[in-house]
């Protein structure tokens, strides 16, 4: 997501602090993990994070989604292999060939009717959750929560965009949790994501004609009087070394999410609106601040509204930085290039209007060393603000391998 220009205390708590010694969940979960043309590293991590998820196998459900066809082939090879290396007896674990895997949302809409959990997660192809945390997040929803998320934490990198991008995910998170404190709007994440099958069933189907899928979660469930909050187990994700692939990526997330607020507009409740005024407004606030801070060397009349816009920035990334689990997710340096990172970073502003304007709805990696974006299919290139239709019933599963197609 992009970051939301918000003040980032006070922080909204945890859902739950821990479980227990001792406690075991009853629930049937299950874990969807979208895998589209992923390196066989990725498959690998993926499959470790797996095999150390601390839940009873005999309740535990996992999806592993790759494209059907001659195209998918690759993917499904490397997830077989990885699935060997790390199979967890006595554990449900399948993999789902799907007719349509980009974007994110036609993989969700194939695969949810397969879905057998009361409980059911996304996790990321390079999302590795901390062991405890499923465990934890269906002690949440017991306690009252319909929905629950992780925050993603950037794993250390040796470039300074590495430990910018770990600061700055800092400041995201926190900001999303002070949003979620002050104004009962909570900005849902489209991994480490767990909710109750029937939370599900309020934002089905997804909407697969746009990249921003949890954006549109968001705005929905604003107006569904759901309950929802925090993990305090976190996931790793791998550090973004190449600035310019996350600037391409923040460019999709500010695309998907400005597109998102427009089509919906008409139709949000009052915190739908809300959410998407903070959104707008965060975004054109990161659009004007190096015009206005560049216009500011010139015309001292801008100076005002330069000062101000730093100091709003800076205060948010201090307000993060107060917090001693925040704090520790990067060094001095790192911390000290969060607003210049954010003044790079609005330029993606700019590219998602560019893009927005010629109707592109693709996505682009920042894994793995592939920095070309993907295309979304023809489909969902040539549909309308309408949402998709839902996926067929399931079909018989040959040789142990789901076939959704």
């Amino acid at each position: 997501m992009t970051d939301l220009l918000v003040p980032t205390r006070p922080l909204h708590p945890y859902a739950v602090e821990g479980v227990e010694p001792g406690w075991r969940p009853t629930r049937r979960l299950t874990v969807l993990t979208p895998l589209y043309r992923e390196a066989a590293a990725t498959f690998e991590r993926s499959a470790r994070a797996v095999a150390a998820l601390e839940y009873p196998d005999e309740l535990l459900q996992v999806l592993w989604l790759v494209e059907a066809g001659s195209a998918g082939d690759q993917d499904a090879a490397r997830a077989a292999a990885a699935m060997a290396a790390y199979r967890r007896a006595g554990l449900d674990w399948r993999l789902l060939r799907l007719p349509g895997m980009s974007p994110k949302g036609a993989a969700l809409n194939h695969a949810f009717p397969y879905a057998e959990g009361e409980v059911i997660a996304i996790l990321d192809a390079d999302v590795v959750p901390a062991p405890g945390q499923a465990a934890e997040a269906v002690l949440a929803l017991e306690q009252g929560n319909a929905l629950v998320q992780a925050e993603e934490i950037s794993e250390p990198g040796a470039g300074l965009a590495a430990r910018a991008k770990a600061g700055e995910d800092a400041v995201w998170h926190a900001s999303v949790r002070g949003l979620k404190r002050l104004a009962g709007v909570h900005v849902v994440a489209g991994s480490s994501v767990y909710a109750w099958a029937g939370t599900w069933d309020l934002v089905r189907p997804v909407r697969s004609d746009d990249v921003e899928e949890s954006y549109h979660w968001s705005l929905r469930l604003m107006g569904a009087g759901v309950e929802t909050g925090f993990l305090a187990s976190a996931s790793r994700v791998s550090a973004t070394e190449r600035p310019a692939a996350a600037l391409r990526q923040r460019a999709r997330w500010a695309r998907g999410q400005l597109r998102a607020v427009a089509v919906n507009w008409a139709e949000l409740p009052p915190r739908g609106r809300l959410l998407g005024a903070v959104t707008v407004g965060s975004l054109a606030a990161r659009a004007a601040l190096p015009l206005v801070c560049g216009g500011a060397v010139a015309v001292r009349a801008l100076r005002p509204a330069a000062l101000a816009l730093v100091l709003a920035d800076a205060a948010c990334v201090l307000g993060a930085r107060r917090e001693t689990a925040y704090r520790q997710r990067t060094d001095a340096v790192g911390w000290a290039l969060v607003v210049p990172w954010h003044m790079l970073g609005s330029l993606a502003v700019y590219l998602a209007l560019y893009e927005w304007a010629r109707g592109q709805r693709g996505w682009h990696s920042v894994r793995d060393g592939d920095d070309s974006g993907a295309p979304v299919d023809s489909a969902a290139d040539r549909a309308s603000d309408a949402t998709a239709n839902p996926a067929p019933a399931p079909a018989p599963a040959p040789e142990g391998v789901r076939r959704a197609d």
